[in-house]
């Protein structure tokens, strides 16, 4: 005869120290099994109905502590077989849900007879816990101890594959049980199946098995649509997508999200007003879910007038902040960054909670438009958000953002607050960054190494910026460490660092190297080739310029850019390639559809100016689709200096002058090209009015680097700490060139 609950004789369940061998090794046996058990008679008020409730409530609450304490009172109490086991097989799932699962494991061996359902919660929980290989292990097991298993059984085998190596062998393995023992029928368990081998990348695998399934629920056709989206075929999601709406299926929330994603990486607009026609149809646009997707969606297809219309019809009132920091992040995205901070406003206005991607986007949007004021006001906002709203993210984006408003001594502050609690690579790369924009170059350089020192390891950005250093500061020799390094690391091949490469060689005299690397490159970008014809360019050599750039013209891809041009008008310039330099200005509009910036104009200027042709010049200029600023009319200055045109040298000095008041340099040129033409009066009156009105020429720099030192002079230079020394060796050497000349 059973024994019943509330007997006076306890069954005492005394669960195993250790796992077994197909358990994980590091497992922690509740502290009840070392106990001494008391014999306790279990009231009414006790049932196995009420403990289980009690064992599926701690699981939806993942409470270790309250499935601990339901385990004591089993442990000490006598039930029936059938009825331990129910018991039993809820602690398991209890004690995986609160991430315990050595103590499930334990549990699961103490089952008096194991079910497919006990097997599956194992297996199940497992999975949930990354002990995908050891799921993998107790679905094997289970077929070997003769339990056959059910569709729900399979689904968590098929599951277990995700997270293991061979996990395409073991699919297939799950598959082929699904097969034998006749459960290819049920969507269930296909579904399962192809969602799994999507996950695994084998699309065309979850395809075949998607064709030859006899019934589709919504479930299996979001689940095909999200394992196209997940492999990069959004062509071919949104085709499933619409073939599921001919054949009558209704999207869920989870299908509209993958689709809408997939939409915005196709960045094709009709596509996704079609989407959000079908959300509003369905009655699920004003999801908030849905509706964040959608806002995503139209941000990323460039239109944020249609993705701020999704979001004012159905979320401005919104106390959700989804919808804000979808459309938020749209605005920083498309470069619009007074719209963000506008809408960032509106939300403290609203009082909607902000949190991290929140303030990441902001401060991005106030980075990009330079506002000190408001990134000093939101870094307020954040120190008082607390924990809640900072982070390592938060902390990087700060940083970017009193980099770019030119706040060094700030971000350096920040940086060394939080260096040791908080500092990542990104952290070291913002600040690296940051400097090499500013021009702090050997700051850069000098923080670079210390990044390196604290065992922090630079990517491409990194690299990206100490190469542009290198070149800024003709550090030939630095830069070839670096270069070194980059083979080191992985990233010598990488695109961005391979121009800056290119760029870094040129800039500092190697165009030998420079050369080296974009030939060594495998399909050169677009600013590798500019790199390179800019390289050319900067050491006179204009002729392997244009030939390089009629070897561009001959690929379908990649095509010059604007920047490209620009190099190719400089490279003309310089090269006294008048003919070829108007040509290139031509081609640019004519065939690539490139719109001439002002800079393009300049250069322009510069080739007629070079060569004397002012009257051209000055034509040009007057026929110029844009106003013509202040370098225009300094190349047109600087040219009419060098070939005495002094009527010419003062209109085009007056209107430097009327653009920018403080421009020296328009007065010194004046000034020279008056003395060269021997007016020496007018150049007299030119030096008196610089004087009166206190304008003084900015000394130039030239520096050299020895033994890993920069070391900078200027015209009379008295700091140099070698200055005496310097002065003498340079009095000899004049002296020696006076002797050769006499």
């Amino acid at each position: 005869m059973s024994s019943s609950v509330g007997i006076s004789f306890p069954l005492t369940i005394k669960l195993p120290e250790t796992p077994s061998s197909t358990g994980t090794s590091s497992l922690f046996p509740p502290s009840q099994i070392n106990q001494k058990p008391k014999e306790i008679s279990i009231s009414s008020s006790y049932p196995v109905a009420s403990l289980t409730e009690l064992l599926k409530d701690s699981a939806d609450e993942r409470c270790l502590k309250k499935t601990k304490s339901i385990h004591g009172i089993v442990a000490k109490s006598q039930f029936t077989s059938k009825s331990l086991t129910l018991l039993l097989n809820q602690m398991v799932i209890a004690y995986s849900k609160a991430s315990d699962f050595g103590s499930a494991r334990q549990v699961f061996d103490e089952i008096p007879h194991k079910s497919v359902f006990s097997w599956t919660v194992l297996i199940v929980g497992a999975n949930e816990n990354g002990f995908h290989r050891d799921g993998f292990g107790y679905f094997a097991e289970m077929i070997c101890c003769d339990v056959s298993p059910d569709e729900y059984a399979l689904s968590a085998a098929a599951q277990a594959c995700t997270g293991c190596v061979d996990g395409v062998t073991l699919c297939e393995t799950v598959h082929a049980q699904v097969v034998t023992r006749g459960f290819s029928s049920l969507a269930f368990v296909n579904t399962s199946l192809l969602s799994v081998y999507a996950k695994l990348g084998r699309v065309g695998d979850a395809r075949k098995l998607f064709g030859s399934m006899e019934s589709r629920n919504e479930v299996s056709w979001n689940a095909m649509v999200s394992g196209f989206v997940s492999n990069g075929f959004y062509s071919e999601a949104y085709v499933c997508f619409s073939r599921m709406l001919e054949e009558g299926v209704r999207p869920n929330v989870p299908c509209f999200i993958s689709v809408s994603k997939a939409v915005g990486k196709l960045g094709d607009v009709e596509k996704g007003r079609y989407v959000t026609r079908v959300a509003l149809e369905v009655g699920l646009r004003s999801n908030v879910h849905v509706g964040t997707a959608l806002i995503d969606m139209f941000a990323k297809c460039g239109c944020l007038d249609e993705a701020r219309s999704v979001f004012e019809s159905s979320f401005s009132g919104c106390g959700v902040n989804l919808p804000w920091n979808a459309l938020l992040s749209g605005y920083t995205m498309a470069g619009e960054g007074e719209e963000a901070m506008l809408l960032f406003l509106r939300m403290c206005r609203n009082d909607v909670k902000r949190d991290v991607y929140t303030y990441c986007s902001t401060l991005n949007s106030i980075a990009d438009v330079r506002s000190l004021e408001y990134g000093e006001q939101v870094h307020g906002m954040i120190v008082k958000g607390g924990r809640e709203t900072s982070g390592v993210s938060v902390f990087n984006a700060l940083m970017d953002a009193y980099g770019k408003c030119g706040e060094l001594g700030a971000m350096r502050k920040l940086f060394d607050v939080t260096r040791e609690e908080e500092a990542n690579q990104i952290s070291w790369t913002t600040l690296v960054t940051a400097y090499s924009q500013s021009s702090e170059w050997e700051e850069a350089l000098s923080v670079f190494s210390q990044m390196r020192e604290t065992g922090f390891q630079p990517n491409h950005v990194t690299f990206s910026a100490v190469l542009a250093s290198c070149a800024s500061l003709c550090c030939l020799e630095y830069g070839q460490q670096v270069h070194s390094l980059t083979y080191k690391t992985g990233f010598a091949k990488d695109k961005c660092v391979e121009s800056v490469l290119i760029d870094m060689y040129a800039k500092c005299g190697s165009v030998r190297d420079a050369i080296k690397v974009f030939e060594s490159s495998k399909d050169p970008d677009v600013v590798s080739w500019t790199a390179m014809i800019s390289g050319y360019a900067q050491h006179g050599m204009a002729r392997d310029a244009l030939r390089l750039f009629r070897k561009m013209e001959q690929l379908v891809f990649p095509k010059p850019s604007s920047v490209t041009f620009l190099c190719l008008l400089f490279a003309c310039s310089h090269g006294g390639l008048v003919d070829e330099g108007l040509r290139c200005f031509q081609l640019m509009e004519e065939k690539y559809g490139l719109v001439p910036e002002i800079e393009h104009y300049a250069c322009v200027v510069d080739i007629l100016g070079r060569v004397g042709r002012l009257s051209e010049a000055w034509e040009f200029i007057t026929k110029m689709l844009i106003e013509p600023d202040e370098k225009v009319w300094s190349t047109l200055l600087g040219a009419c200096r060098v070939h005495g045109d002094i009527q010419l040298a003062k209109i085009a000095a007056q209107k430097v002058i009327s653009h920018n008041p403080e421009d020296s340099a328009a007065l010194v040129l004046l000034s020279n090209a008056y003395r060269e033409a021997g007016n020496v009066g007018a150049e007299l009156s030119v030096r008196n009015v610089m004087n009166s009105q206190a304008v003084r020429k900015e000394p130039g720099l030239s520096w050299i680097t020895i033994g890993g030192q920069i070391h900078k002079f200027c015209s009379g230079d008295q700091h140099h700490p070698q200055k005496d020394d310097i002065y003498r060796i340079l009095n000899d050497l004049m002296e020696k060139i006076k002797s050769k000349k006499n």
